[in-house]
């Protein structure tokens, strides 16, 4: 969930409050590279194609080819609020309240595609056009591709206005007059998943005329062109929309919502899901070999009851809510409330799709996704603990989900990645975890390379499969992705085995610790002080060999520059003493 106008009412409402810092400026790091250990993902390294607002386009939008390739990313997604409405016959999109619910050519230009053709009625661009134009960079960035599929039920037709004006000044451009009442229905074109036979076999080039837009078609014509998801060059994995709980427009004074001219009735739990295993099931008949990734739920509370104010009235949450909030999703039957933190949906929809596979005979879901935009991380002293709600039991975000009384998690951590993992355990084991939106801010900040490094080392740590960051890859981003995927300048990496690294204090600083199995003697540590002033860090590890060598690349707020750090210490029986740079990242190479 996007936080910009959660923070806004809830800033008003005096519940974010700013988090004292802890008055200890030192640090034990214990690491022990025997125990804990588990492969790490490669695909966590990943971003999302389009999420530039400057008009920049392609790779341009994270400053160009050569810098991604210097970061050596690992995975990207074509997906986003325009996706959901991305018609890949003329490349229209609509981007709902994201712009004026202006019908455009947003996606197919933003990936790169080039202007559109003013001449040719609605062939705006020849088919798939955007998608070929992701897909293309991600192959040349040797990266794996996730493209989201529509599922809303509907899709624009054409353009209104090709050059709208840069603002929208509350005019509603993709129609001729303002409100959901007076949609032009003709302007819309209807979903259907399977084309049925009296409509003729799959074409690659599909009419632009019969008012019917099919996935199989689109899922064809990618297939044909770059093979399926088990070749070298085919397309690997596809999201089952997009944010289905900001579809419609929220029935709340908070406005959230995104696409209510396209959806204008309030979402169901019936109707999500069923859209959900459906688009599956043609995605599976397909290309089996791809992997389905769903919800993409926009945050907590889609996680919570698919959408719901944040009151938590029964009022604010979907009419059929009371069908599905009932055991064994709230709890598995062991009346422990916050087994979960009360992320019921996601257990619904875990065990709906595992019932859905057992009929079809086959996986229909191989990956669980979910948006994560913290409600808390609007400056410096929040943005540096913020993303300790996605593992860490003891970090108690100030916002109002987990202020007591309103149902939430009443005054518990969120711990979003472990209770997820509990959950797909519980309800469809042998699901993966992906999270394919989220940003902490910070992009000119230390603290957005504190957070995002926080966030890579928790998803490596915590088993996630992909996750894919929604913004501009640059600034103190790009150097927090850095740090894990080319410290050095020649692509070196943190290795890909997870091992036991723990801090006495996480609200001052922390430590992921890492070894590889083409090199194991060597320890790789990314170690985060959280704090505006210099961290103390007494660092002890347990590992089979001695260690002699120590080298050390860091970024810290004197630049968002990662450079080689002179290491003043000596190591003694695996132990050493540091001082970590105010509001900083590290990456340790220690070697016998």
């Amino acid at each position: 969930m996007r936080p910009t106008t959660l923070a806004k009412v809830l800033l008003t409402a005096g519940l974010l409050t700013q988090i004292p810092l802890a008055l200890a400026q030192n640090v034990t790091f214990t690491v022990n590279t025997q125990t804990e250990r588990k492969n790490i993902s490669p695909l966590i390294y990943g971003f999302n194609a389009y999420a530039d607002g400057s008009g920049r386009a392609g790779w341009d939008a994270h400053g160009g080819r050569a810098s991604l390739e210097g970061l050596n990313l690992t995975s990207r997604r074509l997906g986003g609020n325009n996706m959901t409405s991305y018609n890949w016959e003329n490349g229209v999109s609509n981007s709902g309240a994201d712009f004026c619910h202006s019908s455009n050519f947003g996606v197919t230009y933003s990936t790169g595609a080039g202007w559109p053709n003013q001449q040719n009625g609605l062939a705006y661009y020849t088919p798939g056009a955007g998608l070929i134009s992701f897909h293309d960079q991600s192959l040349a960035l040797n990266t794996f591709s996730l493209l989201q599929l529509p599922a809303a039920g509907k899709l624009p037709k054409d353009i209104q206005f090709l050059n709208p004006p840069g603002n929208c000044n509350g005019q509603q451009l993709w129609q001729s007059t303002a409100g959901a009442s007076n949609v032009e229905t003709a302007r819309w074109l209807t979903i259907v998943n399977d084309k049925p036979a009296a409509a003729g076999a799959v074409s690659l080039n599909p009419s632009l005329n019969d008012n019917v837009v099919y996935i199989d078609e689109e899922l064809n014509f990618l297939i044909k062109k770059y093979g399926k998801a088990s070749a070298a060059k085919g397309v690997k994995g596809y999201e089952l929309d997009n944010e289905p709980d900001l579809w419609h427009l929220w029935p709340t004074y908070l406005g959230a919502g995104t696409h209510e001219n396209l959806h204008p009735d309030l979402t169901t739990v019936a109707e999500v899901l069923q859209k959900n295993v459906s688009l599956a099931q043609t995605v599976k008949r397909m290309d089996a070999s791809a992997k389905t990734f769903g919800p993409a739920l926009s945050g907590y509370l889609g996680l919570y009851s698919l959408w719901s104010a944040w009151d938590g009235s029964a009022a604010h949450q979907p009419s059929d809510w009371t069908q599905y909030n009932k055991e064994p999703y709230i709890t598995k039957s062991t009346g422990d409330r916050y087994r979960y933190n009360n992320m019921t949906f996601a257990n619904v929809y875990l065990d709906t799709m595992k019932q859905a596979s057992t009929t079809a005979g086959k996986r229909l879901l191989d990956v669980f996704s979910f948006h994560y935009y913290p409600q808390a991380s609007y400056d410096q002293a929040t943005r540096s603990q913020a993303s300790r709600s996605l593992w860490d039991p003891q970090y108690v975000e100030p916002t109002w989900i987990t202020q007591p009384g309103y149902g939430f998690t009443d005054g518990n951590g969120l711990q979003m990645l472990p209770k997820l993992n509990r959950a797909i355990a519980d309800f469809y084991p042998g699901t993966k975890l992906a999270v394919t939106e989220y940003d902490f801010g910070g992009m000119y900040d230390a603290t957005g390379a504190i957070a995002q490094a926080d966030a890579l080392g928790a998803f490596g740590k915590n088993g996630v499969y992909l996750a894919t960051y929604f913004g501009d890859v640059e600034g103190y981003i790009a150097s927090a992705f850095r740090l894990f995927r080319n410290y050095d300048g020649n692509k070196s990496v943190f290795p890909e085995i997870s091992v036991r690294a723990v801090s006495t204090n996480n609200a001052n600083g922390t430590v992921y610790a890492a070894v590889s199995a083409a090199d194991p003697n060597t320890v790789h540590l990314i170690t985060i002080n959280r704090l505006p002033t210099a961290l103390n860090a007494s660092v002890q590890i347990t590992h089979p060999v001695a260690l002699n060598y120590v080298q050390a690349w860091g970024v810290d707020s004197s630049s968002p520059n990662v450079s080689a750090r002179q290491v003043q210490t000596t190591l003694n029986a695996n132990k050493f003493s540091t001082s970590l740079p105010p509001y900083s990242v590290m990456h340790f190479v220690l070697k016998p």
